[in-house]
């Protein structure tokens, strides 16, 4: 291997990667063009990699990463609501990533991925006072009818963008607004049936969550 080829470590490469799919999506990306993006042949990328393949994997991981880090900024002051609003962002303002992670050129990792970011989510939801004293069957039930409103919303808008906003409606306020009927309409459904968490009130929980959808 020449010394010119010696300087690109494989976080490099990805880097490059990385950059022309955030730009142009799978469309603009090859071995080729990436290589000419760091300024090299084809050969330190495949002392990396053994063929494109993996280095499309790699990138949809680090497009994976940005939107963990992207997804609990604060908003609205409620993090289950945040986590939705900041989800349906990036769909919007990174579609190329958006899409390289969920396309499924390769099914299994976005099986993976789907069960990373399932956890990330469910762990930084842990102490979620909205979900105490729900039994781990209705928070589930919860946080399933809500991530498949969010992850439809998504799709749409990441293919037209002002599919919401065309209607005068505000896409953060209405995912807050839907986030807080499907809360507190399961919790009706809750309080009302066999499955009913007891003595368990809303008022404090409903007054927080007018709250934040407010803000």
């Amino acid at each position: 291997m020449s010394p010119r080829n010696v300087q690109f470590n494989q976080e490099d490469i990805v880097d490059a990667a990385f950059q022309i799919v955030k730009a142009n999506g799978w469309a603009g990306f090859s071995v080729q063009a990436v290589g000419k993006a760091i300024k090299a042949s084809t050969m330190p990328i495949y002392s990396h990699f053994a063929n494109s393949r993996e280095l499309e994997d790699a990138v949809c991981l680090k497009a994976l990463e940005l939107l963990k880090v992207r997804m609990p900024v604060e908003r609205t002051g409620d993090l289950w609501i945040d986590l939705a609003i900041n989800y349906v962002r990036f769909a919007i303002e990174e579609p190329f990533l958006y899409r390289c992670m969920w396309d499924g050129r390769n099914i299994e990792l976005m099986r993976e991925m789907g069960k990373d970011l399932n956890k990330f989510v469910s762990d930084s939801l842990a102490d979620y006072p909205l979900f105490a004293g729900l039994s781990v069957v209705q928070r589930d039930m919860i946080k399933y009818a809500r991530t498949f409103f969010v992850q439809r919303l998504a799709d749409w808008l990441n293919k037209d963008s002002s599919y919401i906003s065309a209607t005068g409606i505000d896409v953060d306020t209405f995912i807050m607004m839907t986030s807080k009927a499907l809360f507190e309409g399961y919790l009706l459904q809750f309080e009302g049936g066999e499955g009913s968490s007891g003595n368990r009130k809303m008022d404090i929980d409903q007054s927080r969550l007018r709250h934040s959808a407010c803000r």
